[in-house]
């Protein structure tokens, strides 16, 4: 029989690192593009490095979407029910929806000027998602009652009551 976590809400370790890898690559992946797009003084020349950073940018991106799926069912979910963490949350998976309508939007809009807005904004808005992602964990584990923050090691059973 298996036992209940005693904390439901924190992801499980493989789940959690996971996440951060794809978060990684998805950031790396973006910067490295608008580092040969916007700062190399000779575009042309940077063609092959860029179609790489948008192939695995692309890649991360899809991850990204189906692990916050994974996450939505039972994370966001539990997390939501125990009011925790719930406005930093919503900033976090705000600034994600942001992200993959601006991500659709470069695909798909076709006004120039529409463009040209919809990429600064998805620029910008991925240079600060890291940030919201260090608030998620900090205030994530700020809010965990006393008894989950005194658990010596992840993925510990609960300890059985006394009657």
């Amino acid at each position: 029989m298996r036992h209940p976590r005693l904390n439901p809400i924190r992801l499980r370790r493989f789940h959690r690192y996971l996440l951060y890898a794809v978060f990684l690559l998805l950031f790396l992946s973006g910067v490295i593009w608008a580092y040969f797009n916007c700062l190399v003084s000779s575009p042309e020349d940077t063609n092959l490095q860029k179609s790489w950073a948008l192939k695995v940018h692309g890649a991360a991106a899809m991850a990204t979407l189906i692990l916050i799926g994974t996450i939505l069912t039972t994370h966001v979910r539990l997390a939501w029910r125990a009011r925790r963490n719930r406005a930093n949350g919503i900033l976090f998976l705000g600034l994600l929806g942001i992200l993959t309508i601006t991500g659709y939007g470069l695909y798909y809009f076709g006004n120039d000027q529409l463009r040209s807005w919809t990429s600064w904004i998805h620029l910008w808005v991925g240079l600060i998602l890291p940030l919201a992602v260090v608030a998620h964990i900090f205030l994530g584990r700020r809010t965990r009652p006393v008894a989950w923050r005194k658990q010596s090691q992840p993925g510990q059973f609960a300890p059985k009551s006394s009657r």
